[in-house]
Order: C-alpha cells, then sequence, then structure tokens
C-alpha cells in the first residue's frame, strides 16, 4: 500500500500529463473524496451496473449517492462501469434491459457520465464467463451490441490475463475501435501496453494499483 502523498510525487514528468483517477465499487464519502481530488484525482469513477446474480444484474444503489458525494467535492469529470451479469448458473436479464437499467439511470438522474466502461472479468462471487471459451465470446459480443444500440460512448475494461482465461486467447478481438482500460498492478504510471490483447497495440487508461490509502479506490491514469 502507498500513500496517496507518495503517489502524488510520481505524477511528476510525463505522468502530469496524465489524467488521474479513482474508481470504487462501494459507497464514497464526501470526505474521502474531497482529499482525493486535492491529490490531484480529478477522475471519479463508479460501479454503475453490478452483477448481482441473484437478482439478474441490477443498478449499483451506491451508484447514485457515491455520484452525488463526488459532485458535493467539486468532481466534474465522471466515468461509470458495467459489470454485466452472466454465467450458466445465473437467471441473468438480457443483456439489452442490464444495458438499458444503467441508461434509464444516468439519465433519470441526470449523472454527467463521460464514458461507460464494460468490464470483462471473472469472480469467484457470481462465476461469470464460465461457459467454454467459444460460448463466452459470443456472449460478449452480445454485451457488446446492447452497449453500442444505445450510441453512448464506452469503452472495455479487462487485463491480458482476464482476456485470456475468458475468450481462450489475447487474440480474440471484441471491440477494438473503442477505447481500452486495462489492469495491472505494477504501480507504473504510464500507459505502456507491454502485453497486448484483445486487438489493441495502445491503451486509453491503465488501472495500476488496487491499493489506496483510504483503502476505498483503485487508481488508475488516463491519456485524457
Amino acid at each position: 500500500m502507498r500513500p496517496f502523498a507518495t503517489i502524488v510525487l510520481a505524477f511528476a514528468g510525463a505522468a502530469s500529463a496524465l489524467t488521474h483517477a479513482v474508481d470504487s465499487s462501494a459507497e464514497v464519502s464526501v470526505d474521502t473524496y474531497k482529499k482525493a481530488l486535492g491529490q490531484g484525482f480529478t477522475r471519479a469513477i463508479f460501479r454503475g451496473y453490478q452483477e448481482a446474480c441473484s437478482l439478474g444484474g441490477r443498478v449499483d444503489p451506491t451508484f447514485l449517492p457515491s455520484y452525488k458525494n463526488a459532485v458535493t467535492t467539486d468532481y466534474k469529470d465522471f466515468d461509470a462501469y458495467l459489470f454485466p451479469c452472466t454465467g450458466s448458473g445465473n437467471k441473468c436479464k438480457p443483456y439489452d434491459k442490464q444495458v438499458g437499467e444503467l441508461v434509464d439511470a444516468i439519465r433519470k438522474d441526470r449523472m454527467n457520465i463521460r464514458r461507460i466502461w464494460v468490464d470483462f472479468e471473472k469472480n469467484k462471487v457470481c462465476n461469470p464467463f464460465n461457459w467454454d471459451a467459444k460460448r463466452n465470446q459470443y456472449e460478449a459480443k452480445k454485451i457488446i451490441d446492447a452497449v453500442r444500440a444505445t450510441k453512448l460512448d464506452f469503452g472495455v475494461y479487462s487485463s491480458a490475463a482476464q482476456w485470456e482465461a475468458i475468450f481462450g486467447s489475447r487474440d480474440f478481438v471484441l471491440a477494438k475501435d473503442v477505447p481500452l482500460w486495462f489492469a495491472k498492478f505494477d504501480n507504473v504510471e504510464t500507459l505502456d501496453l507491454a502485453t497486448p490483447f484483445g486487438g489493441w497495440t495502445k491503451a486509453d487508461a491503465k488501472q495500476y494499483t488496487d491499493q489506496s490509502a483510504s483503502k476505498r479506490f483503485d487508481l488508475s491514469v488516463f491519456s485524457i
């Protein structure tokens, strides 16, 4: 774990041209956002939709409270991510309904979300993407089609290891025309995509640690 003060020192030089961001899957207080903003983390990212496999997926109940707390803190730059419900053992809502619920929530509450990131990763909570590689590819394409249909700005979040685990190969191309936000927890604040995957040769953003002093955030850098 590195304290914010240590992380700030690394902003010098080339990193100063990057946008620094915090993201969280839990509700974050005004005080915590205030500290992060003061340390130079100018973008706040929220889990807008969670897999919630027992419910088939749902808008994250912490989305709006965290957004309001960030606005109160004077954040002005926001993204959200969609963690869709998938998996053979789950009674998930159709993907267009999951995406629609997120978009409806954003519009209903007039949330100023710059971009929606579609999260592709496995976990042990709901066992998503537990089909074979070919079926996982098919399901992922359906998710991307549902998001494209909204005409909203979106990108893909994943990592080289997760991509290979889900789709059977790092070479599988899903949506290389949209921005990539990749995870590599090495505490290096650059956008270098040392291990290309999914057809991307460069990334728009990197999540470089899941450890912050507040224990509430993952930390990332973005090209803009």
